[in-house]
């Protein structure tokens, strides 16, 4: 079967490297210049397979006062008004309480383990240089209670397989000296060795690669999808500027961009963009190895080879891609304190934003869209370089049945 895959970033290449490997014929479409440029560029690099919590959950209903009056650091809605944006916020909102979130925690840790095992399969076909460095993370806490509640969560995630430590304060400085110079305090940690950091722009791009020089795989870059086409009531290509692309079957793996083309065909998309940020810079001998979650600034930390990045917030703040220069301040400032001598801060690199395409409930729509012929990988919210591996190989299966 002729596959388009339109989305050239993570989720878009590991979709076409496993629809490559069941046998069907894929053309990839890539509307910048290059692979990897949109929301893969700059994300947190964590590969956060035992830590693929939703956004929506009880301790955010429990802050959304603060959150709306703009009193939280971590956390910003201001959304526009369109009726899809407040039906979108309703349904994420609902998921804060109740079985929803167990749900939704369920399904994303079945995806992350799938990943996990996926991604293992890729390295071992595809040697790919991505400063990848399987050392770990930790998620630090600063009370007992948070502690206590973090160990009845590591009980059920250790049932999906993931093996989690309960690492008291000794323990953490144990796994990783630096945190002897980390600007807050802390009592303790969850520890899960299984989790990984690497560059997911140098993956993206190394991949895309490899699907065209190897693969067989079409790969266009600078191609923008103008609308899907239809031919007796199911899709059967794409329209471009430059005319039209037929297919057998079309595969959205093109993140924000996926709900402008699925309305092409009358299918609205529950996906709204949350907006993180990322700053990188020249890691020193003091920066962590281990990847590390701050639980109460909510703020990640990654080595990835000579760099330390640090990524945090969840905004929602409408469509626009601009980088609000008062949250790149606050990120600036908060690395500096947390790790003042982890990475020489003066030679970063401008602050970094993306927009992570985000249902309510977290959990991203792999597989039949409704619409004949128009398959679905997005939507992965925050959590895109964690389960691109395990929601491409999802996706193949899902087509080739």
């Amino acid at each position: 079967m002729r596959i388009i895959v339109v989305g050239g970033g993570v989720v878009g290449v590991t979709s076409a490297y496993w629809l490559r490997l069941a046998g069907h014929e894929v053309a990839l479409l890539e509307q910048d210049i290059q692979a990897g440029n949109g929301i893969s560029a700059g994300n947190g690099g964590q590969l956060s397979y035992a830590y693929v919590e939703p956004l929506a959950g009880p301790e955010l209903w429990t802050k959304f006062p603060k959150i709306l009056l703009g009193f939280d650091s971590a956390v910003r809605m201001r959304p526009d008004l369109s009726l899809d944006s407040i039906r979108w916020g309703l349904a994420f909102l609902r998921q804060c309480v109740g079985k929803r979130q167990a749900d939704s925690l369920k399904a994303l840790l079945m995806l992350a383990a799938e990943s996990h095992r996926a991604l293992a399969e890729l390295l071992n076909d595809v040697p790919l240089a991505f400063d990848y460095a399987a050392a770990g993370k930790l998620i630090l806490y600063r009370d007992g209670w948070s502690l206590e509640h973090a160990a009845a969560l590591a009980e059920i995630k250790r049932t999906y397989g993931f093996r989690l430590e309960i690492a008291d304060r000794a323990r953490c400085l144990a796994l990783d000296p630096a945190l002897i110079g980390y600007g807050n305090d802390f009592i303790g940690g969850v520890y899960a060795p299984e989790d990984a950091a690497g560059d997911c722009a140098r993956f993206t791009r190394g991949l895309y690669a490899h699907l065209s020089r190897a693969m067989g795989v079409e790969a266009h870059a600078s191609t923008r999808v103008m609308k899907l086409s239809t031919r007796d009531g199911r899709v059967a290509g794409v329209e471009l500027d430059s005319g039209e692309m037929p297919a057998d079957a079309v595969v959205l793996a093109n993140g924000i961009e996926a709900p402008r083309l699925a309305a092409t065909v009358g299918l609205k998309l529950p996906i709204e963009p949350v907006k993180g940020y990322s700053v990188t810079a020249p890691a020193r001998p003091e920066a962590p190895i281990v990847s590390l979650t701050d639980r109460t600034d909510k703020i990640v930390f990654a080595h990835l080879g000579g760099r330390l990045r640090a990524a945090a917030f969840a905004d929602l703040d409408g469509w626009s891609p601009a980088v609000n220069p008062e949250r790149a301040r606050q990120l600036v400032i908060l690395a500096r304190r947390l790790f003042p001598h982890g990475a020489d801060w003066s030679r970063a690199e401008p602050v970094w934003a993306g927009q992570r395409p985000m249902t309510p409930s977290g959990v991203p729509l792999i597989g039949d869209s409704g619409v004949p012929g128009l398959y679905l990988n997005a939507g992965h919210g925050g959590l895109g370089w964690t389960l691109a591996c395990g929601a491409g190989k999802r996706l193949a299966g899902m087509v080739a049945a």
